[in-house]
């Protein structure tokens, strides 16, 4: 199936079934329409645009293979946080790193090597 149909399906669906907590915790104040240019912007070209690369990654490498990408969000979120906020990168944080591209690896067959060949 084609991802941008996929993505399409999906973030329509999510859409359809929270308007009723959208319509619940309306705010009370007038939302500014830069405001809501920039809600729409961050929906339509970051979340979108991501679904689109996540399900063509699927489509190419497979579902398993393509679960690990969200593995490294966390450590994206670090380097981010650092980059942009001043976040401070403590050594607990890159060891931590160094378990998550570990543990990616592993699950994506990268260190098959490690195991030894099975019977």
């Amino acid at each position: 199936m084609n991802p941008f149909v996929v993505a399409f399906g999906s973030q329509l669906f999510a859409s359809i079934l929270l308007s009723p907590l959208a319509l619940f915790f309306w705010p009370k104040h007038a939302v500014e329409p830069s405001t809501w240019a920039c809600v729409a912007a961050l929906g339509v070209v970051c979340t979108g645009f991501a679904y689109v690369l996540f399900f063509r990654l699927v489509e190419r490498v497979g579902a398993s293979y393509a679960a690990s990408v969200t593995f490294l969000i966390p450590i994206f979120g670090m380097i981010w946080g650092a980059a942009f906020l001043g976040e401070v990168i403590t050594s607990v944080m890159i060891a931590d790193c160094a378990i998550v591209l570990f543990g990616t690896a592993l699950a994506s067959g990268k260190l098959r090597w490690m195991l030894g060949r099975r019977a």
